[in-house]
């Protein structure tokens, strides 16, 4: 999927090939100013192995947003969304069941390998409750700036009303 080089990318606007699969959990702390208003932001990387599914909910509990990440070169990453997203809302408190949750299809540089269109893999969004989607390359950078404000966006919005 390229979780962990997304973070990475939009943390030190630097593309790494050496990275290495997240093990379990990594947490990643971005200072950040939104609207004039500067603060950090906690970003948990979860590794994507069945092994470590277990953790998900527990992790999601104090959320304000998620961001689930397909590869839009493996149509099978599409529908793993659809088993990650119902365990991450299981685990959030009751007050935060609806929190904004961003989908994300990576590796926009290889549309040549591309196995879900656009219409596919947003076109049924209110399904799952997500509130957008958006494609995004970690090895060019494009739209991955636009991921994180996406989202921050929606979570300022979301705690303020």
């Amino acid at each position: 999927m390229g979780k962990t080089t997304l973070v990475y990318r939009y943390i030190t606007k630097k593309f790494d090939l050496t990275l290495k699969r997240t093990m379990g959990v990594n947490l990643y702390v971005k200072f950040i100013d939104l609207d004039g208003i500067r603060t950090s932001l906690q970003i948990w990387d979860f590794g994507g192995e069945d092994t470590f599914r277990f953790l998900l909910p527990n992790y999601a509990f104090g959320s304000f947003g998620g961001i689930f990440m397909y590869d839009i070169s493996k149509k099978e990453s599409l529908h793993h969304i659809t088993e990650w997203i119902p365990l991450f809302r299981s685990g959030l408190s009751d007050d935060k069941k609806d929190i904004p949750i961003l989908l994300v299809g990576g590796k926009s540089d290889l549309k040549d390998e591309r196995q879900c269109s656009p219409e596919e893999s947003y076109g049924n969004l209110d399904l799952y409750n997500l509130f957008d989607g958006v494609e995004c390359s970690s090895k060019s950078g494009e739209n991955v700036d636009i991921v994180f404000e996406k989202m921050l966006r929606k979570i300022k919005e979301y705690t303020t009303t």
